[in-house]
């Protein structure tokens, strides 16, 4: 008679039992692995995008320049606006190779903050009759707060910014010397930065 036999029924369960245990803890590594990837590549794409945001808003305030501008029935609007989520200037540097179009060189901009939204809004006449023409490009999403601050000669950080309101002793600042910007993002935490701007910053006889 052959001495060879087969596995019994709890040898098999007990194979059964550990190939199970085996697969289940393979299967919840691997989701993890591939949930944390999936979360470094969802954080890095937000963080370029943020990235991009913030260069175009700090390319913006470095050519901010004193012009006022007109609108609505020949209405002037102030070379500097800045409000706690609204801020409108004039910047320079508008591209126009070779003068190919009848257009200056400066061109309106405005930031505001709507809608959880850091938006970037823009107007495509400097000076135009209906300012309600206006083209706006979301910069940032999932902003949960957000507000501007305006700094002064006096290293003074002011919530609006009103060029003609001076005190005594003072002179009058078209400008202010930068910008600070506060937000808290819907995934991240509170950020705060500040952009210079040159303008403002070395302007020495303004009235």
């Amino acid at each position: 008679m052959s001495k060879e036999r087969g596995f019994t029924l709890i040898e098999i369960l007990v194979a059964l039992a550990v190939f199970a245990i085996l697969a289940t803890l393979t299967s919840s590594a691997m989701y993890y692995a591939f949930n944390t990837k999936e979360r470094v590549s969802e954080q890095a794409e937000r963080l370029n995008t943020l990235q991009l945001a913030l260069t175009l808003v700090q390319r913006d305030i470095e050519q901010i320049i004193p012009r006022e501008v007109r609108g609505n029935e020949m209405q002037v609007f102030s070379t500097f606006i800045g409000e706690t989520q609204y801020v409108e200037f004039t910047r320079s540097g508008f591209p126009n190779p070779k003068n190919e179009e009848k257009r200056s060189t400066l061109k309106r901009i405005a930031l505001l903050c709507k809608d959880n939204k850091l938006i970037r809004r823009s107007w495509a006449e400097l000076d135009t009759i209906n300012r309600k023409r206006y083209r706006d490009k979301i910069l940032i999403e999932g902003v949960l707060h957000c507000k501007f601050g305006y700094l002064n000669s006096s290293l003074q950080v002011l919530s609006e910014w009103r060029a003609n309101a001076i005190q005594q002793n003072q002179h009058a600042e078209p400008l202010p010397k930068a910008i600070q910007f506060n937000f808290t993002l819907q995934d991240w935490d509170k950020i705060s930065l500040l952009f210079i701007i040159p303008e403002g910053l070395y302007a020495e006889n303004q009235v």
